[in-house]
């Protein structure tokens, strides 16, 4: 007997199992309808098919009196969605079997008896789709940016309607039915997010406009937009920010030092005319790369440092004669001894020094050194507290230039 094709075999059958173990229940009902907290990004996980209309047949064109109903209720699933940011709202809804004909309908909660009111006045939808489009689409269907279509009756037509605009707070409910027997299930995918304009310009301390390279990062540290300032140092483009996610700008120069800047929507005002300065590099000269945080109480950064980092990197590279030392920082000393808290952001140094000895820069080229708590940008004394988001600014690391 070969036992290792047998194990294999096993292990295969057994990640496949876990894989699809356990798919979320469907509620067939709006007085049961399975609530979602919808964020920047949200998304339900994939689900057992629905079988039937459930108790009470809530929609149908002769109750609804509107020929933007479904005909009568065949496989229903309902969400009670619950917006937790404001922006523009959209959704995928993503059959599991592309044959599968999915319409939907979406209700805006007006009181907390919205299934009653539902049944008692012929609530009209906000926005749905009951039609069928191309099949390369694989039975797709929701809201987007591209749709002006606000209602989509029966036929063969768009199969997605347009955006909404929400609000933080707002409750809706949406209704999906599926036409077919023996449906596969399926997923939703929501987005609340808003289009951002950015502008701005790059110079040296003199105000001498700089070329740059410019990449818009996500808070995996994923690129999501790469592009340059013009000769004059300036810059423009738009960009779908998502609520409730964290972004940066980072902005490199082979001969200056880089800079990150943090934000989320809230703060796009901000962009919308930014003044970035790079200093050039000069031996004896402390900078602030903008974006190297940790985790609280951790020697392990933020996974958003890490364009900061491959920078850093890159810059270390583009300069052989260049050394540096990189300088931790913390926010508080959770009670530890100052030498205890020196040694710990000495850690974090240690950390972003190990992450380029990977990308292959010589150790011998960075020193580290960790200043405890003395120098927080934002000290815990301060009034008012300093938020979250300052807080973990605190958590840095800066970097002195040694040799250049």
């Amino acid at each position: 007997m070969k036992i290792l094709p047998l194990l294999l075999l096993f292990i295969s059958a057994t990640q496949l199992f876990s894989q699809n173990q356990k798919p979320d229940t469907v509620f067939c009902d709006c007085n049961v309808a399975a609530p979602v907290i919808v964020n920047g990004k949200s998304s339900t996980k994939k689900t057992i098919p629905p079988i039937g209309p459930g108790v009470i047949d809530e929609i149908s064109s002769s109750k609804q009196n509107t020929k933007y109903a479904f005909e009568k209720e065949h496989h229903s699933a309902w969400y009670k969605l619950i917006i937790n940011a404001s922006g523009k709202f959209t959704f995928d809804i993503i059959p599991l079997k592309c044959d599968d004909d999915y319409d939907f309908m979406l209700f805006k909660a007006g009181n907390t008896h919205f299934c009653d009111s539902l049944l008692k006045y012929k609530i009209k939808p906000v926005r749905a789709c009951i039609s069928r489009d191309k099949e390369e689409i694989k039975g797709k269907t929701g809201l987007n940016r591209q749709s002006t279509e606000q209602l989509i009756k029966e036929g063969v037509a768009s199969a997605y309607g347009k955006l909404l605009e929400v609000k933080k707070g707002e409750v809706y409910y949406l209704v999906l039915d599926n036409v077919y027997e023996e449906g596969g299930g399926h997923r939703i995918n929501f987005e609340i997010s808003e289009i951002v304009n950015f502008n701005g310009t790059v110079t040296n301390e003199h105000n001498q406009p700089i070329a740059t390279q410019i990449s818009l990062t996500n808070h995996r540290g994923d690129v999501v937009l790469l592009t340059k300032t013009d000769p004059q140092g300036a810059y423009t483009f738009t960009q779908t920010i998502v609520s409730e996610q964290n972004y940066a700008l980072n902005f490199y120069n082979d001969s200056t030092f880089n800079y990150t800047k943090a934000f989320t929507l809230d703060d796009t005002l901000t962009l919308k005319s930014l003044k970035t300065l790079l200093p050039k590099l000069k031996k004896g000269s402390k900078y602030s790369v903008g974006s190297i945080n940790f985790y609280g109480s951790s020697v392990e950064y933020l996974p958003r440092s890490l364009p900061a980092m491959n920078n850093l990197a890159k810059l270390l590279n583009k300069n052989p004669k260049l050394k540096i030392m990189i300088i931790g920082h913390s926010n508080g000393s959770d009670g530890m001894h100052e030498k205890g808290i020196i040694s710990f952001t000495k850690g974090r140094a240690r950390s972003i020094r190990n992450y380029l000895a990977i990308q292959g820069i010589n150790e011998n080229r960075i020193t580290i050194d960790g200043k405890g708590d003395k120098e927080m940008l934002f000290p815990l004394t301060n009034t008012p507290t300093p938020t979250e988001a300052q807080q973990e600014e605190n958590r840095r690391v800066e970097i002195l230039v040694t040799e250049y």
